[in-house]
């Protein structure tokens, strides 16, 4: 008995090694996180921001036509900033939560864009919920997007607005280093 046990744990062991591998997501090195971010942060939330050096932000289509950011390695730095709300006790699928993911050189010191150039940055916002028909990643077309940097600290001002859904985040300021 006791060598089929340990025969079925190691088929357990090597068939998630091998699942994990071929859906593995791309490893962006210098990523930092900083989960102290309250400014502007609904309230009964916390909110995160990530960076990643040597990035890029590319926005890929699904089979619905819906975009979703993949973060590659590249010659930017991605900033991505998630708020997350715990459901009510008891429920398996009340968890809310809104990510903004943008990019930005790593060689610009101060940048101001506002409505369609927010393309420029990758703009998109995410809602993550079981809200039929509002989940999902949408372009940011309307708002400003301000950044001021000094040395390895970058000031981020963000404001913007989406018509197509409902969303709790309308402003990040926050100051990350790099």
């Amino acid at each position: 008995m006791k060598p089929y046990f340990l025969l079925a744990i190691a088929l357990i062991i090597n068939s998630c090694k091998a699942s994990s591998l071929g859906s593995a997501p791309i490893t962006v090195s210098n990523t930092s996180e900083s989960s102290n971010t309250q400014n502007l942060c609904p309230e009964d939330g916390v909110c995160s921001i990530k960076t990643h050096k040597n990035s890029k932000l590319t926005l890929k289509v699904d089979t619905t036509d819906r975009y979703y950011p993949v973060i590659e390695q590249g010659d930017h730095i991605v900033v991505e900033f998630t708020f997350k709300k715990k459901g009510p006790n008891g429920t398996a699928d009340g968890d809310y939560s809104e990510t903004i993911h943008f990019q930005i050189s790593e060689i610009n010191e101060d940048l101001q864009i506002k409505n369609e150039e927010l393309n420029q940055v990758h703009l998109l916002f995410g809602k993550h919920c079981f809200c039929k028909g509002e989940a999902g990643y949408y372009k940011v077309n309307r708002g400003i997007l301000k950044l001021s940097r000094v040395k390895d600290e970058i000031m981020i001002d963000l404001e913007f607005m989406l018509n197509e859904v409902s969303h709790k985040i309308i402003n990040v300021t926050e100051t990350i280093t790099i």
